[in-house]
């Protein structure tokens, strides 16, 4: 029943729903003042560095307070971070319009940082949120798990598989930064899909940062994820810039691992 409810909503939002959003962009104005903001942001941090934060339960107060100097992207309920840490994100960026939930919406509303980016196809959701939008057109993600993309033209849209990792690493190259970090990216869920479509939980694991809840009971797709994360290590290899992973832990193998502590202490290009 679940997996039928997954497909459902999939058809619905692929072929009513996005449709919709994506021509509401077009005839508000929202397009040409995102297209006016992306040209602005290309190549702006061009040979620096970046951090893209995940939501993963590895993900701690002491280690974002340790980014303040940092240019970061950050995603979907970061906010609940925001209760134990003056840090807040650079940039800010949501691709599931499942995570608009009203609440989101009102807290997301009072993150202050340069650009909130999102997906066209989600904008009836993502338009409650207030602050310096950018939307960006989608490529609709479940078709490139079998062929991925890696856009290196935002203006003419961005893929969006699995995670919205995926999508800030994109936004990340797109700004001209030639090493990305990753932390708190665990791919690891407590409750997960499988690739035949069964649900399994794992009662030793977490899927977020903090106590979050009955967020615990959201299913995740790590199968999926390494499929964005595999294609994006082999994309960053063959087009000079690099992709690593400073968080502590966790399962996720397809980068090149690194000591968050000994990045920043090694100096490098910030803000």
């Amino acid at each position: 029943m679940k997996k039928l409810k997954f497909t459902l909503w999939s058809l619905y939002y692929r072929f009513y729903l996005a449709p919709f959003s994506y021509l509401r962009v077009c005839l508000n104005g929202k397009q040409r003042e995102s297209l006016r903001t992306l040209r602005e942001l290309k190549d702006k941090y061009k040979g620096k560095r970046c951090f893209v934060l995940g939501n993963g339960p590895s993900l701690s107060k002491e280690d974002v307070e340790k980014l303040r100097n940092e240019v970061t992207f950050a995603s979907n309920r970061i906010y609940k971070m925001f209760a134990v840490t003056d840090w807040r994100p650079t940039y800010f960026g949501m691709s599931d319009e499942g995570v608009a939930k009203p609440e989101d919406c009102v807290e997301l509303s009072k993150l202050d940082c340069a650009v909130k980016f999102y997906l066209s196809e989600g904008y009836w959701a993502f338009k409650k949120i207030a602050g310096n939008s950018c939307y960006i057109h989608s490529w609709w993600q479940r078709k490139y798990l079998k062929k991925p993309g890696f856009s290196l033209d935002l203006c003419k849209g961005i893929y969006s598989i699995a995670t919205v990792t995926y999508v800030l690493i994109q936004i990340a190259v797109w700004m001209g930064f030639t090493e990305i970090y990753l932390l708190g990216c665990d791919n690891s869920y407590r409750v997960e899909r499988n690739k035949d479509g069964s649900i399994v939980t794992h009662n030793d694991r977490k899927s977020y940062f903090g106590n979050q809840g009955k967020l615990e009971a959201n299913v995740g797709s790590s199968w999926e994820c390494n499929i964005a994360y595999e294609y994006a290590e082999k994309f960053s290899r063959e087009h000079d810039f690099r992709i690593y992973n400073a968080t502590r832990g966790g399962m996720l193998e397809a980068f090149e691992r690194k000591n968050l502590d000994e990045v920043l202490a090694s100096g490098g290009e910030s803000k």
